[in-house]
């Protein structure tokens, strides 16, 4: 059941932390792609308006680490929020249940191993629970604890960067015409063929691809 626990918990940070981190590629700049036989690429830059919504890096970095999911509400990414917020939510319950669950098995432990009868605990009298394995369960639920801090203060700083990275990437347009096209291209009698002397007609085919 401790695994089974553990690892929903691993699919979800990882999945929080993929969607952060995803978010400059879904954010990338605007290219055109359009070739005649070939493939040429050309950067459309975005022209900002006057006027236009601009944040500032640096500001976004620091509200992002004053509070966390500051950052994200000053770029204007909203849906962020709840995955900033469910992340540390969700970081912050298993930090604190490890450390319940090793403080409960090390407690077992002591009054195990301290040689007075008068001391029991909540597993005195299950034999399956024996010296060893309580030594067992206290230095897992340790390391569960210690990782996930260690996970908490990696995911703060993904916080930060992506709200620094959002305020980079703000400036870029980020067209809807997604996909490619294929058309058919003529080449007329003035247009030779390299390697063939001499004027050809041909049928090709003309791609295009806007991203």
């Amino acid at each position: 059941m401790v695994s089974e626990h553990n690892s929903k918990l691993n699919r979800l940070l990882r999945t929080l932390i993929i969607l952060i981190l995803l978010q400059p590629f879904i954010s990338s700049n605007c290219q055109e792609v359009s070739s005649v036989q070939g493939i040429s690429v050309s950067d459309d830059n975005y022209l900002q308006e006057p006027g236009r919504y601009s944040p500032d890096p640096r500001k976004a970095s620091m509200y992002a680490a004053v509070l966390p999911g500051l950052g994200q509400i000053y770029n204007r990414k909203y849906w962020k929020v709840p995955i900033v917020y469910g992340g540390f939510a969700a970081l912050t319950w298993y930090t604190f249940f490890a450390h319940d669950e090793f403080v409960r098995y090390r407690t077992a432990l002591d009054y195990a191993t301290d040689n007075n009868p008068s001391t029991v605990h909540e597993f005195t009298g299950d034999p399956r629970y024996t010296d060893e394995v309580l030594t067992r369960f206290k230095d897992y639920y340790r390391r569960e604890r210690d990782r996930t801090v260690i996970f908490t203060a990696v995911f703060y700083a993904i916080t930060i960067i992506d709200a620094a990275v959002d305020a980079h990437l703000y400036e870029f347009d980020v067209s809807d015409d997604l996909g490619m096209k294929l058309g058919p291209s003529f080449r007329g009698a003035s247009q030779p063929v390299p390697g063939k002397p001499g004027s050809q007609f041909g049928l090709g085919v003309r791609f295009s691809l806007n991203f």
